[in-house]
């Protein structure tokens, strides 16, 4: 009888707790319809950003969320074809809402990104071409740099020289350096990397990371060749500011703001941001070609500051007239590895302005016009004066030149290299009836250059380097096909490229130098098309010719270490890629995405550094073959757990079947490619739940990622004991925590938890267990 009793009573309190929990939960039900004429828009989609779930209206265009706390919510509706809306939704304890939401039916040419409820992010992965996307919630408020949250994506990697503000170069599916374009806001970057690195972009501005790979949309601009990374930075509610400031190991410090206010009544919107980072970059390393000994870096201090303004006008002729002035300063110690460099570093100063017009139905109806055009004057300082050198056992040594000297071939240089830039872009897109669009694209660059560097030429006896004009355009046709139920998408492809150059060439050879005058053109192919099987299964297949054209540094040399390369032929590449999406986002719970791409590319007239007697060059190395495929797959395991997980192997190998200008056979003929690795992976898990510690509008992150990446060598596998760059596995943990409904955050990191022996560069160690911790306020 007792057992019973308290059976019983066990049971009724289950059903009061669960019932006065029921009761104290609140729900969301609506309907969505069109704006004109009220009819549902069955299948749209409806997306909670605080719950990361979505749902499909159903046949009478209702949905449904319940469950709820008691919280304010941001819904993202929309559906393919109409305007997408944002609701701000605020529900009290044992409320549910009933909310009717009417969508605006918009035309949008083809070749732009269709915006629908399954979010930005996911139509970019829906186009023809391969695309990794990046989204904000993978980014805000966490510990996490840019190069952090690339080396996790697919097929991505980044080779870096050292800690903070050390030379980075971007690697997608092997192809690196100058091959892979880099943009922010489809604004192209590449030739401004020396003052602007791909982790100078405070990384709580951007909204999301596009990774492009083997076709590169034309409206881009430039020639990019092989892959880009195109940084979307955010837009801001009307009124808006954030400030961070994080503090990491190494005595590394971040200082990051925006300030934005947008005056709707007169169309003005204006703001001022910018960061400031410092670090000693001071940690140990362990120099293999010194039998392993331990040393602290010693000469490694970076700072940075960069400053931004923008004034944006809405209601001028133009839907859209916006002035930016940026300013980037830069002051690098140059660390030794091979030799204990202690005096040589360089500074840095970029100034730049940058205006944007864009007008829908520009001239004519249909017609959308996109114009960007930035100046920008730079000066790049490269100071090596010491009297001596030394090794790592603290010997000292003189210079080989009695004015001093401590890098490569130790003579001196004082180099001043000042550069005037104008760049232009501008897109005209024309839509067709509902199923054509024809975009053109126009990108011009002119670039002056005036290098000097009076201590050089006392050093090595002649002028070396000299004034530089080049002049580059590059033109881009493409149309694109859509079917009208959406199935098919095809997009088609043509590029001119035409540069010209003109400058003096020093002898290597003794003295003398000579007129370098080029004038040279090319032209580029390429098609992407994706087939949707099923609503959530697509197929995509991609091909093209492309051609890079060498940029200003390779062609015209950097003034003082790279000289000139006037016989430089453009790179020509042929890509084919197959792939496969079935992307459940927004659609189900779990938010399923598995993608798996096969691809194939044969380089030809590669471009490589090389290193001369009075300086570098860059040559064209000859041809190259790959043939890769990866795979990723990703979903909310659980309500509260997200985890990923990725593949890449990319098989890059010298296709050569001679020497270099000669009829003998090529040793090296079917040999992968040194120093490129072949097999890297990563995989991680994220907890997220919301007040765990009890109260209101709390959110909390918590990650664990690892990198894999197999051991390569450093040069052609020609026998057993040659050098190698070792296999590593990194592991690294964070956390992120929200107050205030996402107003102050606080994050932390550890990386490389377990502080394994990690280089991307032979000889070039990485930090080992670095800290990190975050504060953010956001006030909007």
């Amino acid at each position: 009888m007792n057992a019973t009793i308290r059976t019983i009573a066990a049971v009724a309190a289950f059903i009061i707790l669960t019932t006065a929990a029921q009761a104290q939960t609140a729900g969301i039900r609506g309907v969505v319809v069109d704006d004109a004429n009220e009819e549902p828009l069955i299948g749209a989609n409806i997306y909670i950003e605080q719950l990361r779930q979505g749902d499909a209206a159903g046949s009478n265009g209702e949905f449904a969320f319940s469950g709820l706390a008691a919280d304010t919510y941001t819904a993202i509706v929309s559906y393919m074809g109409y305007r997408t809306r944002t609701e701000k939704i605020t529900l009290r304890e044992g409320e549910t809402r009933q909310i009717k939401i009417r969508l605006q039916a918009e035309s949008k040419s083809l070749g732009e990104v269709v915006v629908t409820a399954k979010g930005e992010a996911r139509i970019l992965r829906e186009q023809a071409m391969p695309i990794s996307v990046i989204s904000m919630n993978q980014l805000s408020g966490t510990v996490n740099s840019i190069v952090d949250v690339l080396n996790k994506t697919v097929g991505v990697t980044l080779r870096s020289s050292g800690g903070v503000g050390g030379a980075t170069r971007l690697s997608v599916r092997g192809l690196e350096g100058k091959r892979i374009g880099f943009f922010i806001d489809e604004t192209p970057l590449n030739d401004n990397t020396d003052f602007i690195d791909i982790n100078d972009i405070p990384i709580d501005m951007i909204d999301r990371i596009e990774v492009y790979k083997g076709v590169v949309p034309a409206k881009f601009g430039g020639s990019a060749m092989g892959g880009a990374v195109n940084i979307v930075l955010k837009e801001y509610p009307d009124r808006y500011a954030d400030a961070s400031y994080a503090v990491e190991s190494f005595n590394t410090h971040k200082i990051q703001t925006v300030v934005k206010r947008n005056i709707k009544e007169k169309g003005i919107v204006f703001g001022v941001g910018g960061g400031y980072t410092y670090s000693d970059n001071d940690y140990v390393m362990e120099l293999s070609h010194l039998n392993n000994i331990k040393v602290k870096r010693n000469h490694d201090k970076y700072k940075k500051l960069l400053l931004g303004g923008s004034l944006k006008a809405k209601k001028w002729w133009f839907d859209e007239v916006e002035f930016e002035p940026v300013f980037v300063g830069t002051y690098r110690d140059i660390q030794g590895i091979e030799t204990d460099i202690r005096e040589a570093f360089i500074k840095s100063r970029a100034y730049i302005l940058a205006n944007t017009l864009k007008k829908d139905n520009f001239l004519i109806e249909g017609l959308d016009l996109d114009m960007s055009t930035s100046v920008a004057y730079t000066d790049y300082n490269l100071v090596d004066t010491a009297k001596q050198w030394y090794d790592w056992n603290g010997n000292a040594y003189p210079s080989v030149s009695p004015y001093g000297g401590e890098l490569g071939n130790r003579y001196a240089s004082d180099a001043r290299n000042k550069k005037f830039t104008i760049l232009n872009k501008l897109n005209l897109e024309y839509l067709i009836g509902k199923q054509h669009t024809i975009n053109f694209n126009s990108y011009f660059a002119f670039a002056d250059g005036y290098p000097k560097d009076d201590m050089r030429e006392l050093s090595i006896g002649k002028k070396a380097v000299f004034d530089s004009k080049m002049r580059s355009w590059t033109g881009g046709l493409t149309y694109d096909f859509r079917s009208v139920d959406d199935r098919f998408l095809n997009s088609l492809t043509a590029r001119y490229y035409l540069y010209t150059m003109n400058t003096r060439s020093a002898s290597i050879f003794g003295l003398g130098d000579k007129d370098v005058n080029l004038n040279k053109s090319d032209f580029g192919i390429n098609d992407a098309l994706r087939y949707r099987f099923m609503p959530d299964l697509m197929g995509k297949l991609s091909a093209g010719y492309d051609v890079r054209i060498p940029s200003e540094t390779e062609l015209l040399g950097d003034g003082y270490t790279i000289s000139p390369s006037e016989a430089l032929l453009p790179e020509r590449n042929t890509s084919v890629n197959i792939g496969m999406l079935y992307d459940l986002t927004g659609k189900k719970p779990s938010n399923l995405q598995i993608e798996i791409n096969g691809f194939f590319m044969y380089l030809q007239n590669m471009i490589r550094y090389t290193k001369g007697i009075i300086g570098a060059q860059y040559q064209n190395f000859g041809e190259m073959r790959t043939i890769g495929v990866e795979a990723e797959v990703k979903a909310d395991i659980t309500h509260w757990l997200y985890g990923y997980a990725n593949a890449t192997f990319q098989d890059l190998r010298d296709a050569r079947r001679y020497e270099e200008n000669s009829s003998v056979p090529n040793p090296t003929k079917g040999l992968r490619m040194p120093n490129i690795p072949y097999l890297l992976a990563n995989a991680g898990l994220e907890f997220h739940t919301e007040n765990i510690f009890g109260g209101k509008g709390q959110n909390t992150r918590i990650f664990a990622d690892i990198s894999f990446v197999e051991e390569y060598f450093y040069d052609f596998e020609m026998a057993a004991g040659q050098r190698r760059i070792p296999r590593s596995t990194t592991i690294d943990l964070g956390f992120e925590h929200s107050f205030f409904n996402n107003s102050l955050f606080i994050s932390g990191k550890i990386k490389n938890l377990t502080g394994a022996r990690a280089l991307s560069e032979f000889n070039r160690p990485l930090p080992g267990r670095s800290f990190g911790i975050k504060i953010r306020y956001v006030l909007k």
